[in-house]
């Protein structure tokens, strides 16, 4: 059985800004795409401003109602959020070369041969103590025998931890979290799902085949 690994930094482009400048961390921080633009959307927050409400996709004038004064605004700076992220993959790179990037802040590990630096939990410890120390950044890792499961866990504690799924407890879980939780099923997907009193992860796996076909075409057939 294979052991995978989805590792996924916390907030990556605002806790970069912030380590960037640790005289922001204590405040709600958006990164945007365009500084002089007082319209710009938001396209990465901190913990702060998220506890406050403010959500990626966000305008700058919607962040600062949420926020208030307090609110720092930073111009997005993606070669820092590139070399940072090169940093991390080279951490990744020390326990397996079968790294698949999801964005630049997203990876899957495959580790199932990296039997050397423990069991699939273990490695994702170690990578998550070393991003931490050696970096900065904060990660949360997803372990799991497949790629679908191992990026629900690493969605599933946030920031700074680590979620095993296993067969036997993927059902305990997976099943009860909402359908959208689903790696490709977005916004219309979800539409669709919830008319046919398709809400859980669960109930689609208990759906007919056929009818899922039907449904949304054959991307979604069962493999």
């Amino acid at each position: 059985m294979r052991t995978i690994l989805h590792s996924d930094l916390n907030n990556f482009y605002a806790s970069v800004e912030c380590l960037k400048n640790p005289a922001i961390k204590d405040k709600p921080v958006v990164v945007v795409g365009s500084k002089e633009d007082r319209h710009g959307v938001v396209l990465a927050k901190n913990d702060i401003a998220k506890s406050k409400g403010v959500k990626t996709g966000d305008v700058y004038w919607e962040a600062l109602q949420k926020c208030g004064p307090t609110l720092v605004e930073v111009q997005a700076d993606f070669s820092s959020y590139l070399n940072m992220s090169k940093k991390v993959r080279k951490i990744y790179s020390d326990y397996t070369d079968q790294i698949e990037a999801y964005g630049i802040e997203e990876c899957w590990l495959d580790v199932t041969y990296s039997k050397i630096f423990g069991n699939g939990e273990q490695i994702a410890e170690q990578i998550r103590n070393r991003v931490k120390k050696e970096i900065g950044l904060t990660v949360s890792v997803g372990v799991s025998w497949n790629k679908i499961f191992a990026k629900l866990g690493s969605d599933m504690k946030k920031p700074d931890a680590v979620t095993v799924i296993t067969p036997e407890n993927y059902k305990d879980v997976v099943w009860t979290l909402p359908v959208e939780d689903l790696l490709y099923v977005g916004k219309a997907a979800k539409t669709k799902l919830n008319k046919i009193n398709i809400k859980t992860i669960g109930e689609l796996a208990n759906s007919d085949e056929n009818l899922l076909v039907n449904l949304l075409g054959k991307w979604s057939e069962i493999r």
